[in-house]
């Protein structure tokens, strides 16, 4: 089988009607109908099916493989804009199925599929992440919204029961059986992919997050044009739901492309665990060469079967933050450690807790920054304050909770309190930028609110000091871009930000101290010659740091080898 192209993306369908489809379809909404049709023509091999494709606002995400697109239920479905056929192209594989597959072969059955393609238009308002009616979500936005540090602080009480992982070794997962036809285990265990096809063109399998804004995305994007250019079909999967702003990135130019619908990827009834038909599928279709798992949780729990089926193949993920409710990414890693091969992490002190919390070999972790994504270790010069110029303070981030923009602002309005003059500058967008907005509003703060749109280099030209809020972090790209803009940084004291930040202008974590000790180094900073001399630092740390083989320059021998 040969992939084909449909709007100008891989394809494994036709369509038999094509003038059916709208003529005025992004790239965005294309790689995410082609995606989506994709799925299901890996799903229903040789068929061809009818489409149904249903238009809705800013708060319908897009339904692409869930089992709603099998069923047609769901309330995204309720105003159908299009329909059109389409074949799948995909050759069926001669195996006898088992009772496990029962259930998702009935949704796949199905001679109808329904989907929702959420327009550009939506990417005007913020991303609908709360959706949630509980009374329990309504009260703890009730409390967030009055009195957001207060929130936060009771949010890290309850994380206290998760913080196990963090200081302890975890279980591995292990493999330890192999299935057998009406044994008991035939519900459980592995069933192995079957064997190539002669002549399948070599691809390299992605779990992404989503496609969407951020520095661990950023990275993401960059391995597959890496493995793009090594001549490769990046094959580049995402588990989050999102309505994917970053899907038409040049980086996924030519990549076969599938977005999964719903956080935990698909539901049990259409993939069902150990059996894997969309990867049995892509497993038989193209001769993958490595796997790179990129904060993908569905991927992550399909590592063993991948090495079961596939002996010998690189198995590499990349981590970035130990996430204080339960550990997150990097403590999966470590749960999946028997089938990855190789461990990526973008700091120093990540790649220590890999080896000395976690037990990780030493010689499967691999320390690797992401400074040759926007900066190298060229010299950079100390940005200069002109005579009469305002001291300017900036955010750069998401807004969302992990970045702590309510910090920020807490931070500023002590700041003024204490009589100095800032101009203050937040750049980024998320799912709270409205809330922000609604903080600094209530706060009676002047503040230069900027889309992220608006390239980051253009802030950081026009600041003296960058102040990193975050509950929690890696060790933040905008750290090393500031940096490398002659800007110093302050920041709490998480994740990897030690290893440049000097301790003076590190904070605690927690809320109501982080915005009081931000706000004493934001005023320690405003001295010219203590800010040079924290620039001073935090340079020669940066550049200590990107002397080492960064993490693009790592992957590219890496991929080379597969």
């Amino acid at each position: 089988m040969t992939t084909g192209s449909v709007l100008g993306q891989p394809a494994l369908f036709r369509l038999t009607d094509e003038e059916e489809l709208p003529t005025d379809l992004s790239v965005r909404e294309s790689r995410l109908l082609v995606g989506a049709l994709n799925f299901h023509a890996l799903m229903a091999p040789s068929r061809e099916l009818t489409v149904h494709a249903y238009s809705g606002d800013w708060s319908s995400l897009p339904r692409t493989t869930d089992d709603s697109t099998f069923t047609g239920e769901s309330t995204a479905y309720h105003s159908r804009a299009y329909s059109f056929r389409m074949a799948s192209t995909v050759e069926p594989e001669q195996r006898a199925p088992i009772e496990a597959e029962a259930a998702s072969l009935a949704l796949a059955a199905r001679d109808t599929r329904h989907l929702h393609v959420s327009r550009d238009t939506v990417l005007a308002y913020d991303p609908p992440r709360e959706l949630d009616g509980s009374a329990l979500r309504r009260a703890a936005r009730a409390v967030r919204a009055r009195t957001p540090l207060l929130y936060d602080e009771l949010r890290d009480l309850e994380l206290l029961r998760h913080r196990r992982p963090l200081h302890s070794p975890v279980r591995r997962h292990r493999y330890e059986r192999e299935f057998q036809p009406g044994g008991e285990y035939e519900h459980s265990r592995i069933v192995p992919a079957g064997a190539v096809q002669d002549g399948a063109p070599r691809a390299v399998l992605f779990g992404l997050h989503w496609f969407e804004l951020g520095g661990a995305e950023r990275w993401a994007f960059e391995s597959v044009r890496i493995a793009r250019d090594a001549g490769f079909l990046p094959i580049v999967l995402t588990n989050r739901d999102s309505h994917q702003p970053w899907i038409d990135r040049p980086e996924l130019d030519g990549a076969l492309l599938i977005p999964f619908s719903e956080e935990s990827g698909l539901a049990s009834e259409s993939q069902t665990p150990g059996v894997e038909e969309l990867l049995r599928a892509l497993f038989r279709l193209y001769d993958i060469r490595g796997v790179m798992v990129h904060h993908n949780q569905w991927l992550y729990d399909r590592l063993g079967w991948i090495a079961r089926s596939r002996p010998g193949i690189p198995i590499v993920d990349s981590t970035h933050i130990v996430e204080y409710r339960g550990g997150g990414y990097p403590v999966t890693s470590a749960i999946q450690a028997e089938a990855i091969t190789i461990h990526h992490v973008i700091s120093p002190t990540l790649a220590r807790w890999m080896t000395q919390v976690q037990g990780i070999e030493a010689d499967k972790v691999v320390m690797a920054p992401l400074g040759g994504l926007t900066v190298d270790v060229k010299e950079a010069e100390f940005r200069v304050r002109a005579d009469g110029e305002r001291f300017t303070v900036a955010f750069v981030g998401r807004m969302a909770r992990q970045k702590a923009p309510e910090v920020f602002i807490a931070m500023a309005q002590r700041l003024r309190r204490e009589g100095h003059d800032l101009r203050l500058i937040m750049h980024g967008d998320g799912e709270m930028a409205s809330w922000v907005d609604e903080l600094i509003e209530r706060a009676g703060l002047v503040v230069e609110r900027r889309h992220s749109s608006v390239p980051v280099s253009q802030t950081l030209d026009e600041s003296h000091l960058l102040v990193v809020p975050s509950h929690n972090e890696g060790l933040t790209l905008t750290t090393l871009e500031a940096i490398a803009h002659g800007v110093p940084v302050v920041s709490t004291d998480v994740g990897g930000q030690s290893d440049i930040i000097p301790r003076r202008a590190l904070s605690s974590r927690y809320a109501h101290r982080a915005a009081a000790q931000l706000a004493r180094a934001v005023a320690s900073a405003i001295d010219e010659d203590a800010r040079r001399q924290l620039w001073r630092e935090e340079r020669k740390a940066e550049k200590r740091l990107l002397k080492m083989e960064s993490a693009s320059t790592w992957f590219e021998k890496e991929v080379r080898s597969w």
